[in-house]
């Protein structure tokens, strides 16, 4: 008795959406308003996240040319910069997750629903 061999396909589009980027796998299912809605919401919050990190950073640069040139500035700018707004990043890295988490779902079930 020969078995058949599963095939991958229904994994695809989790893996996309799931490995490389929200949205990819709807992309592959057809579902571009699905792929766009996931896509869009994962960079206006990573664009959201960077813009805060750059605001906070210029507020905290040093004013002293030579302060600058410090190498253990990058990690006190971090260590000081989560410190003060870590509920944001919190709830900032939960809606990220939260994001590719539906992505995987939806794609697993938009997508395996549609071959049978």
């Amino acid at each position: 008795m020969t078995r058949k061999a599963a095939t991958p396909e229904p994994w695809r589009p989790v893996l996309l959406s799931g490995l490389d980027f929200p949205g990819l796998g709807q992309w592959t299912c057809g579902h571009r308003w699905r792929a766009l809605a996931f896509g869009g919401s994962s960079v206006a919050l990573l664009v959201v996240v960077a813009r805060r990190v750059m605001q906070e950073t210029q507020r905290l640069m040093p004013e002293d040319p030579a302060a600058i040139l410090d190498p253990g500035l990058p990690f006190r700018l971090a260590i000081q910069i989560h410190r003060d707004h870590a509920s944001f990043f919190f709830w900032a890295t939960l809606g990220i997750v939260a994001l590719w988490l539906a992505s995987m779902a939806d794609a697993w079930i938009s997508c395996r629903s549609e071959r049978g």
